[in-house]
């Protein structure tokens, strides 16, 4: 008998594993749509996505014909106040899903800067952390998007969540990685060696590396051709108690536009949540808080580069939140952000100090009513009003601000 050739050898090899032959197909797969990369070559906008809070509210930011000329940044902590708010301001129902603009705030800073035609947005979002906010100004504030202004809501609760281990653990993240390459971001968004290796394992399996993609394509086209067949979710008020488990579902994944409507009479009553907020913060540190340090610091690089002059703000807390976290960490790690806003040389706000707040300003351990809004905004407004370097972003013309970030100023 003959000896058998190579490629005889091989065919009756895969003729006995069939294991063999979905492997070579599952890296054959690979390689065509690495080389074809179906989903680098669009529009990453256009891909069908889940409708998140990240989805919507970055719907709604390229939807604006030009730059909103102020852009706030930050978690609930930062949008719930502004969204009462802008009910109250309005007197009619607002919805923070598609409804971003700030009105309040532009007529508060028209105040300090009288002649002055702006725009301000709101793009602070439930859980947001800080590399949140980073990749909101890395992928969306591009040439005609770039705002003047950007104005950084935190607490201390930002800096040291235990519930949001590493930057990938962000839905926001997840969303907004489609919009930009991130292995620059590796040490920082995956700080643990298995995390990192899950990368860079999804980075060279296609289909791993787009999951979020296709799992987003195929729930929004389902979603899209069922439309039709189920009926609208009802909205109510949330301004009582009965409504508190309402209010906290605004943490969900999924939302939808017509639901979450703030009404202009606001919310009528405090939920005490600190057992759960001591449980996710019982472990806080100034040292904890490295790694979102870091984030900040990339936002402050940033927002330098691309000519936006940065406003940080120290947002308040009620008296019993000030008992979450462990003794003297609330304070350490604001003169850590106030230090660093110094060492930085940019505008720095401290909400907490200016012993403003009381507990009828706020709905529950952190979150502020429309009352705490309005403070908020005044502070904000009468800051941008007095800090030079802010009132003259605002004033100056687009093509010096453009200069700047070219570095030809």
């Amino acid at each position: 008998m003959s000896a058998l050739s190579p490629i005889k050898k091989i065919a009756a090899a895969l003729k006995q594993s069939p294991v063999l032959i979905a492997l070579l197909l599952v890296v054959a797969i690979n390689v065509f749509l690495a080389l074809k990369d179906p989903f680098g070559r669009v529009d990453p906008n256009t891909i069908p996505s889940a409708k998140h809070w990240a989805y919507w509210t970055t719907q709604d930011y390229l939807q604006e014909k030009s730059a909103p000329d102020v852009v706030l940044l930050g978690s609930s902590i930062f949008m719930n106040p502004l969204w009462m708010l802008e009910a109250e301001h309005l007197n009619r129902k607002v919805d923070i899903v598609v409804e971003r603009r700030s009105h309040y705030l532009e007529d508060a800073i028209k105040k300090q800067l009288p002649g002055l035609n702006l725009s301000c947005f709101n793009f602070a979002l439930p859980g947001a952390m800080v590399s949140d906010d980073y990749m909101i100004i890395r992928t969306l504030f591009k040439e005609g998007k770039t705002p003047k202004v950007v104005v950084l809501g935190l607490t201390p609760l930002d800096m040291t969540d235990d519930d949001f281990y590493c930057a990938v653990s962000s839905t926001h993240y997840k969303y907004l990685s489609k919009f930009t390459q991130t292995r620059d971001l590796l040490d920082l968004a995956m700080p643990k060696p298995w995390q990192r290796t899950e990368f860079l394992v999804n980075e060279g399996l296609y289909l791993a590396g787009r999951k979020h993609d296709v799992q987003g394509s195929v729930v929004g086209t389902m979603r899209n051709k069922m439309s039709d067949y189920l009926g609208p979710l009802s909205a109510k008020p949330i301004t009582s108690k009965e409504k508190g488990d309402v209010k906290d579902a605004i943490y969900q994944d999924e939302v939808a536009p017509g639901i979450w409507l703030a009404q202009p009479v606001g919310i009528d009553y405090y939920n005490d949540n600190s057992n759960n907020f001591r449980k996710r913060y019982r472990f806080a540190t100034p040292e904890r808080c490295k790694i979102k340090m870091a984030w900040l610091k990339k936002c402050i690089d940033l927002c330098k580069e691309k000519g936006i002059e940065p406003l940080i703000v120290n947002v308040a807390l009620p008296d019993p939140a000030l008992t979450i976290l462990p003794k003297g960490v609330h304070d350490a790690l604001v003169k850590k952000v106030e230090s660093f806003a110094k060492a930085e040389k940019v505008a720095y706000l401290d909400l907490q100090a200016t012993g403003a707040f009381n507990i009828k300003d706020f709905t529950d351990s952190c979150h502020m009513d429309a009352s705490g809004g309005r403070k908020v905004m005044d502070f904000v407004a009468k800051e941008i009003g007095k800090d030079t370097r802010l009132s003259a972003a605002l004033t100056r013309q687009d093509s010096q601000i453009a200069g700047k970030a070219r570095g030809e100023m």
